[in-house]
């Protein structure tokens, strides 16, 4: 079990220091990935702002990163739930697979980002 312990603790500092380089790369330079889907479409998909609702929730402006992305920004302890249940039944029973109710929840989460992306474009929040 320790392994695992290691290698979560590995994975996640690896995927924060990149994910922190970013934020770093954006505020320093403002160029940003840009989002494909509304590059060629024009409308919004549902992950449209989340750079910059993060690099809001890092200067802790709550009212910003609220409106780059409300879903998301909504939705944010449920994942982290989701997430927390991943790691913990990997450490401890070797097994990604989370059980069907955190599958259950998973799926709503894409059904709600979903239904955000299409409300969005048609309302325009």
């Amino acid at each position: 079990m320790t392994i695992r312990i290691k290698k979560v603790i590995g994975i996640v500092a690896v995927i924060l220091l990149a994910l922190f380089a970013y934020a770093f790369f954006c505020k320093k330079t403002w160029l940003a990935i840009p989002c494909a889907f509304h590059s060629i479409t024009g409308l919004k998909c549902p992950g449209c702002g989340v750079t910059r609702m993060c690099l809001s929730l890092m200067n802790f402006d709550f009212v910003s990163a609220f409106n780059y992305n409300q879903a998301l920004f909504c939705l944010i302890p449920i994942l982290m739930a989701v997430f927390i249940h991943i790691v913990y039944r990997y450490v401890r029973y070797n097994t990604l697979m989370p059980n069907k109710f955190f599958n259950a929840i998973i799926y709503a989460v894409i059904v709600i980002m979903v239904a955000f992306a299409f409300l969005r474009n048609i309302f325009g929040f």
